[in-house]
């Protein structure tokens, strides 16, 4: 009989874990998608819950949250539309939190200097520039921003190639179908890049927060106080990003 009940208690035990442990889905500007994958191993080591990533331009996340979509963490590449779903009430807290503020970077894979990519910008010597689709990507947006600060948008504006969001840039100019790109620095932060100045662009503050919709806010609210500590903000800086 003893037997019986230490088995049974085990069984509850090993039920109640599986009962416990959950799946927080977190949908994230493709900017970040780097970075919250090294988030996630990390968070995953130390906690019973699993991190399940769905990456995408802001502006189409953001449309698919105001449609219903079951996220339970949103991690916007700008503040303006995390704001706007707190004050529309998708908020489970009434809340949004900085958790970074990206940089923007001029990029190709073979530069040799910063100064290098900053002339041949200047000079137009390039048959495409990418950049992200401004109306849906905050990156996008910065960059058209920087180029009509720059006084070079109306030189370059018909040669400009626009990806879906800053992973889809990125690619172009991978592939050769750009010459330049301006990217997240936090994807090129290993390469020659140029730094464009932050006074050039309004600020890329990004911002997060838990969904109405969630089913697991106690889950979800663990993941956002673990973004905030010292651990998490280390990654973070780590990859480009202020904090």
């Amino acid at each position: 009989m003893p037997g019986i009940i230490i088995l049974l208690m085990c069984s509850l035990f090993l039920f109640s874990a599986i009962v416990e442990a959950a799946e927080i889905r977190i949908a994230s500007a493709s900017n970040f998608y780097p970075t919250l994958n090294k988030i996630k191993q990390s968070y995953e080591k130390n906690s019973e819950d699993k991190i399940k990533i769905i990456r995408g331009s802001t502006g189409k996340l953001y449309a698919q949250i105001m449609q219903g979509a079951p996220y339970d963490i949103f991690l916007s590449a700008d503040s303006e539309r995390a704001d706007k779903l707190v004050v529309r009430g998708k908020s489970y807290d009434k809340k949004s939190y900085v958790y970074a503020t990206g940089q923007l970077a001029l990029w190709k894979a073979d530069a040799d200097s910063s100064q290098q990519l900053r002339e041949q910008l200047y000079d137009g010597r390039f048959r495409k520039l990418a950049v992200a689709n401004p109306k849906t990507a905050p990156y996008g947006r910065a960059a058209i921003e920087a180029l009509q600060a720059m006084e070079l948008y109306e030189k370059v504006k018909d040669r400009l190639v626009y990806g879906e969001n800053i992973s889809q840039t990125l690619q172009f100019v991978q592939s050769g179908a750009a010459d330049l790109g301006f990217v997240a620095r936090s994807y090129v932060i290993h390469d020659m890049y140029w730094q464009i100045d932050d006074y050039l662009h309004k600020p890329l503050e990004q911002k997060m927060l838990i969904l109405k919709q969630t089913k697991q806010p106690d889950s979800a609210k663990k993941f956002i106080e673990y973004m905030q500590t010292d651990e998490v903000k280390k990654i973070i800086s780590t990859s480009g990003y202020l904090n």
